[in-house]
């Protein structure tokens, strides 16, 4: 199932652009991983393609019934307690408080959101993501897009371990954006490179991308040293002087 189709999409910040002629399509199974330098655009991205920011070009598309469920970089938490930051009243039911429980917030149900730190709030936000999905094989998680900003950020190797194996079983699509190598080497299987304003995409997982891209760069650098050598040999003829022309033109 095609979940989203995103078609030449570019941005930039003020005397700064980031990218141009981005284009993915991401269907149900899909595991993409998108990385780059701090900076580059990456969060950028997954904004426009979740639909919160503005597109400077291009258009993004969602497929007939697909769902987009998204975990900001920033988390921002509706105000009350974290169990009502679920939109299910005091009670948010079995599967959240399982899901706090694991990512480390168990029995703060009652906590006023107010009081959390910057890592708690993250958590909790994460939390509220994957109980909007719901469990993994439970008939509608086929149909949503997940994208997460460091999901990671915070976490506990435990929690980290529990997250991978959740991510795995869903059926859905996954956008990722992660400074964790580990975590995208275990459940990406596609890879989106942003450098220096350009998208290249690598099929495969973390470990083959960092392969490619060491190939990608060995073939840039032999080029540009043949054009630097070729450079300094024209500039070693023009030192010499040009020989004389021995005919007029005709």
């Amino acid at each position: 199932m095609i979940l989203l189709d995103a078609t030449d999409l570019a941005a930039s910040r003020p005397n700064k652009p980031l990218y141009t002629s981005v284009s993915v399509t991401l269907s149900s199974g899909d595991r993409l991983a998108v990385v780059g330098i701090n900076g580059c655009g990456k969060s950028t991205l997954l904004r426009q393609i979740a639909g919160i920011d503005r597109l400077d070009a291009g258009s993004v598309r969602r497929g007939r019934g697909a769902r987009v469920v998204v975990l900001d970089q920033a988390a921002v938490l509706p105000a009350g307690t974290v169990g009502t930051s679920f939109g299910r009243g005091d009670e948010p039911g079995w599967e959240a408080e399982s899901v706090l429980e694991r990512l480390g917030m168990g029995g703060r149900l009652h906590d006023d959101v107010a009081t959390l730190s910057g890592g708690e709030a993250k958590r909790v936000s994460l939390a509220r993501a994957l109980v909007e999905v719901g469990p993994p094989g439970g008939g509608t998680d086929e149909s949503v897009l997940l994208i997460l900003d460091e999901p990671t950020n915070h976490l506990d190797i435990d929690a980290i371990a529990w997250l991978e194996e959740r991510l795995a079983g869903h059926r859905g699509g996954l956008v990722l954006v992660s400074h964790d190598r580990h975590v995208l080497d275990r459940v990406t299987t596609r890879i989106l490179e942003l450098d220096r304003g350009r998208a290249h995409v690598h099929e495969g997982g973390y470990a083959g991308y960092l392969e490619a891209r060491a190939e990608r760069e060995e073939r840039a650098a032999a080029s540009e040293s043949v054009r630097r050598n070729l450079a300094r040999t024209e500039l070693a003829w023009l030192r010499r002087g040009a020989p004389a022309r021995t005919s007029k033109p005709r």
